[in-house]
């Protein structure tokens, strides 16, 4: 499998992938990841990746049931 995010992919790129996550503001960390950010696609580092990831799947199932009980009500104001 391909590592895309380390190695020679990585020198290509300016200073080897690295500089300052606009999320964490940490400095001097790889940001090799895209981000769509106000519009604006950013490179944010993998903690930032991983953080909104979790955040967007912990989201995710609170809205789910709500809208699952929606099509129930309806049907229940039918009859």
């Amino acid at each position: 499998m391909s590592k895309a995010h380390r190695g020679t992919g990585l020198r290509k790129t300016v200073n080897h992938g690295r500089g300052l996550c606009p999320i964490c503001k940490n400095p001097n960390i790889k940001v090799v990841y895209e981000y769509d950010l106000d519009g604006k696609k950013v490179m944010i580092c993998k903690f930032c990746k991983a953080h909104l990831k979790n955040k967007a799947r912990l989201e995710k199932p609170a809205a789910a049931p709500a809208a699952a009980e929606a099509p129930a009500e309806a049907a229940s104001a039918e009859a």
